[in-house]
């Protein structure tokens, strides 16, 4: 996925939350959009920050305990899961700032709007 498609499904799924929110709450008063704006912005960011630790490989071991339990052993050992992990991780580096960024666009605006 290109850097622009990945910065458009992290808007998509800003607008999304953020629309979501709105309907439960109401789109009366300015403070609901601060809310849904906040809201959708901390979720994205919580999310950016979630890739960012499964990229740096925080989760192999569990998915090198699943791939020994469900599959027919691909791999020798721990090791080799890891390495070959690392070398399909090093083709999409920053995959997690699209998320990041949408989201902190998002949470700046919540911040903006004046309740007043």
């Amino acid at each position: 996925m290109t850097s622009w498609k990945r910065y458009g499904a992290a808007l998509v799924l800003n607008i999304v939350l953020a629309l979501f929110v709105l309907l439960i709450k109401g789109f009366d008063l300015r403070i609901y959009y601060v809310d849904a704006l906040g809201v959708a912005g901390a979720v994205s960011i919580l999310l950016g920050l979630l890739f960012w630790v499964a990229s740096a490989g925080a989760f192999d071991m569990v998915g090198y305990g699943f791939s020994a339990l469900f599959t027919n052993r691909k791999y020798k050992d721990l090791y080799e899961y890891t390495t070959r992990k690392n070398e399909k991780r090093s083709r999409h580096r920053k995959s997690f700032v699209p998320f990041l960024a949408v989201g902190a666009v998002f949470l700046l605006v919540s911040f903006l709007i004046p309740l007043e």
